[in-house]
Parts: C-alpha cells; sequence; structure tokens
C-alpha cells in the first residue's frame, strides 16, 4: 500500500536520488520498482547491530529529506540520530483508532482514506501529491512465459488467524465453482499455512493447483500475474493482487473497510456485515467477545460464489459459466 507513495516521490522529483529501507524478508516487493534507486534492508534479527549500520549507510549518504513511513519501534528509535535537513513522518492514529475500537465509536474511523493515501500525506510538505493511480508491483516478465489472466486464486491465509474465514468454507465455495463454472483455480499460502491442503484434498488437479509454501514471494507474484480474479481475506496478498489490476472478492472480518484497507481496484467486491462489534482490533488479534467471529461465520460460500459469478461476468470478453 505504500507503493503508490514511491510513485509519487519520483514524479515529484525525477532527478533525485530516492532510496528505500525495507525489512529484509519484504525486499522482494520493492526489488524491481524503477522508482527507487537503491533498495536498502534490515534484517530483524540483526537487533541493534543492524540499526547501527543502517544509521552509518544514511549518514554516508547526505539525504535531504528522511521520511519514516512506518512508525515502528525501530525506526522511532532510529530517527532521531539520522542526519537530514528535513525528516517528516507517517501518522498513525494510535488514539483515534483505539477509541474506535475498544468504545465502538465508529463515527472516529468512518470514511477514512484509504492507507496508501495516508501514505502520501506527510510528503505534501514537500510538494508530492496523490495521482490516484493505485498501488502497483513490477514483476519481470520472462521471455516466452504466459501472458495470464486465466486462473482464479484463492487466497485462504491471513498472517493473524482471527482475520481468515474458515478453511472448509473456502473448500465449499471451490467446490461449487468447480460445479457450476469451467474455471481453473490457484491456492496460495505460506509454508505454514497447512489447512491449503484441505481445501484441495480429492479435487481435480487439472483445475486446482495448490502452491501453498512452493513459491518465494518474486515467484508468488509471478504466478499472480496467471489470475484474473482473486478470493481472499483481508491480507497481504490481496493488495499485491491489487496493486497487479486483478479484481478481487474480498472477506472482511473483524476489520473493516473503514480502516482504509480497501482494495484500489474498481471492480472488487467488498463481503462485510455491519456489527457492533465490528471492528474489533486492527488486525484481527483480538480475542472475539462473542466466541464465534460472525463477521466471518455470517459470510457464506454462496455469497462468495454469487460475488465471483458477478465479477466474471463483468470481466470484458468473459462469462462465468
Amino acid at each position: 500500500m505504500a507503493t503508490a507513495m514511491i510513485r509519487c516521490l519520483r514524479k515529484a522529483f525525477p532527478l533525485a536520488q530516492i532510496d528505500m529501507v525495507v525489512r529484509a524478508d519484504f525486499l522482494e516487493l520493492i526489488e524491481n520498482n524503477p522508482h527507487l534507486d537503491r533498495k536498502l534492508t534490515v534484517n530483524r534479527k540483526e537487533g541493534w547491530r543492524g540499526l547501527l549500520r543502517l544509521k552509518r549507510e544514511t549518514d554516508r549518504q547526505h539525504y535531504d529529506v528522511i521520511y519514516d513511513a512506518h512508525r515502528s519501534l525501530r525506526t522511532i528509535l532510529l530517527m532521531p540520530w539520522l542526519k537530514a535537513e528535513t525528516k517528516l513522518y507517517f501518522k498513525k492514529p494510535y488514539f483515534k483508532r483505539a477509541l474506535a475500537m475498544t468504545f465502538k465509536l465508529k463515527s472516529l474511523i468512518r470514511g477514512s482514506k484509504r492507507m496508501l493515501e495516508r501514505y502520501i500525506e506527510p510528503l505534501e510538505s514537500i510538494g508530492v501529491h496523490y495521482d490516484g493511480l493505485g498501488p502497483e508491483v513490477f514483476v519481470p516478465r520472462k521471455e516466452g512465459g504466459a501472458d495470464g489472466q486465466k486462473w482464479i486464486g484463492l487466497v485462504p491465509s491471513a498472517q493473524w488467524p482471527g482475520k481468515r474465514w474458515p478453511a472448509e468454507n473456502f473448500r465449499r465455495t471451490l467446490e461449487k465453482l468447480l460445479q457450476e463454472t469451467h474455471e481453473k483455480f490457484l491456492v496460495f499460502g505460506g509454508p505454514d499455512d497447512h489447512f491449503c491442503e484441505e481445501i484441495v484434498r480429492g479435487l481435480p488437479e487439472e483445475r486446482v493447483r495448490n502452491l501453498q509454501g512452493k513459491l518465494t514471494l518474486s515467484q508468488v507474484f509471478e504466478a499472480m500475474t496467471k489470475v484474473k480474479i482473486c478470493i481472499a481475506n483481508d491480507t497481504g496478498l490481496m493488495h499485491v493482487a491489487d496493486a497487479l489490476s486483478i479484481p478481487s472478492v474480498l472477506i472482511f472480518g473483524p476489520t473493516n473497510s473503514d480502516m482504509g484497507c480497501l482494495p484500489f481496484h474498481p471492480q472488487s467486491q467488498v463481503l462485510e456485515h455491519n456489527l457492533w462489534c465490528r471492528p474489533c482490533s486492527k488486525n484481527g488479534q483480538a480475542p472475539c467477545i462473542r466466541k464465534e467471529r460472525w463477521c466471518l461465520t455470517l459470510t457464506t460460500p454462496q455469497m462468495v460464489v454469487e460475488a465471483t459469478q458477478k465479477l466474471l461476468g463483468s470481466l470484458p470478453g468473459k462469462r462465468g459459466a
């Protein structure tokens, strides 16, 4: 969601040296971004040693502007020691968000801007403005590779288990779409998402391919270019699909659209329920006070199938069955 900020910064300063620091395990997200000159990393396992190394590196560059677009504990500790003429900071609405979630004062966050716009706001003081073009991810095209748009992607995972629509619902959705369409499906998941195997078990391999734990992040991006629709939880890979201009059927649970994580694609379908207890946390880690996450279980496989069929029917030259 910060990729729009990188593009807009480059548009405002086409001749500047623009470098970006990310956690080492996220380097592949920006590795092929042409708007950046240098891509630097910090390995969180290095601890203070990694932060000191980064400080020495930034001091050597004599930056005019340093922007803390994360506001994590690491960057909060590091920023006072970095040398730059101007320092800018991403504004996290800690207090407002805490009030909204604790006391269910939804009006405090209703109508919030998308996160991708909020990343740019601190840069407006130096002449950077949002161009309205959404997020982007750059995937090198391999010579002779397929140009994609043939599969439907399923993303049943999420970093926080509380944001995951039940695996059996993904299974039932997949079964119904196999019956009612001629589509083929890719299932994405990380190394520990073993429930993906339960979702695909016994289904025809010529139409359902389980990629769980088999790909690097860059390979996931490449596989996503072969996807025309993504069915996903509120998780990072949905935003990758969004950045690749792939519409999604997005299942919101304990988080909600007012928290700024809506997909950018105009055809994406968001499935969520207006419950008094939502949102309960910023990432779904809080225990459910109702013992069952109605925010997720009220979304039925039939709802997802219908939203997917509608989306299939809206694609140029495509039919859902």
